[in-house]
């Protein structure tokens, strides 16, 4: 059962700072080799969407850094590149507040929706027996079959992955209507999971109508694009390079309307 047997541990790992504080309740018994009795660390925990956290472990200083959001990691990461900061550990996670803000989750306008389930996941640990991944026995008992040492060769090629690209489709768009780009106008509708949630999935339907209603098919091509990086205030709309958040179809529309009849226009 390495699958339906859960420590508090892996319960954690769906809020920011999970993470960091599973790899710290492992770490301070393999660093102190002694039991840890308090399996808290509240050094990494918070709602900032950068936090830093320095622990001491009989001696050992371990520097960690927790962030969410992309943007906040890009952030982060550009000090590091800088050499502003040096750190053990990052965390880093797409959603905001981690995955209890993620795709997966119910939709809530509720703006502590995050602190609650938040607080839901650390008051499930306390009520674990166990807190600690090491103290998972079915998890102990797969190495000892099957994987080897820990981070040996074996474990480490069937656990690990390397970066590439998987977008699920080749190109970075997908495109509707037939036809060359030629000089056509460019509307790119945000196809994210936050924008699809705030309606984007219906601006792309009402600017399709439009195209077609107008008949402005060899004038202009409608794509659906990966995430511009602006969940917050989506739906997001791109119209020839100019980015509108909030977008309905009517405001899209509007806008491509617009354009064409400034390119239209004699210079």
């Amino acid at each position: 059962m390495p699958l339906g047997f859960k420590t508090g541990a892996g319960v954690i790992f769906g809020n920011s700072g999970g993470v960091s504080e599973a790899v710290l309740r492992y770490a301070a018994e393999s660093v102190t080799k002694r039991k840890l009795e308090n399996p808290d660390f509240h050094a990494v925990r918070g709602e900032d969407g950068i936090r830093l956290a320095t622990v001491a472990l009989d001696g050992v200083q371990l520097k960690l850094a927790v962030v969410h959001g992309l943007k906040n990691a890009r952030t982060l990461a550009e000090k590091v590149r800088r050499g502003e900061c040096e750190l053990d550990l990052i965390e880093v996670m797409a959603c905001p507040g981690g995955c209890i803000g993620g795709a997966g989750q119910p939709v809530s306008r509720e703006r502590d929706i995050k602190r609650l389930r938040t607080r839901g996941l650390y008051e499930a640990d306390k009520h674990l027996d166990l807190h600690k991944s090491q103290e998972n026995h079915h998890v102990t008992e797969m190495y000892q079959t099957y994987l080897g040492e820990i981070g040996g060769r074996k474990a480490h090629h069937l656990l690990h992955t390397h970066y590439q690209n998987r977008r699920r489709i080749a190109d970075e768009r997908l495109v509707f209507g037939d036809g060359p780009d030629g000089e056509k106008l460019k509307v790119s509708v945000c196809a994210g999971t936050n924008c699809f949630l705030k309606g984007s999935q219906e601006v792309i339907r009402d600017v399709l109508q439009c195209v077609e209603a107008q008949e402005l098919q060899d004038q202009v091509e409608v794509s659906a694009s990966f995430c511009f990086e602006k969940c917050d205030q989506g739906p997001t709309v791109r119209v020839d390079g100019q980015q509108i958040q909030h977008c309905t179809g009517q405001k899209a529309c509007a806008a491509m309307r617009e354009r064409l009849k400034a390119k239209l226009a004699p210079e």
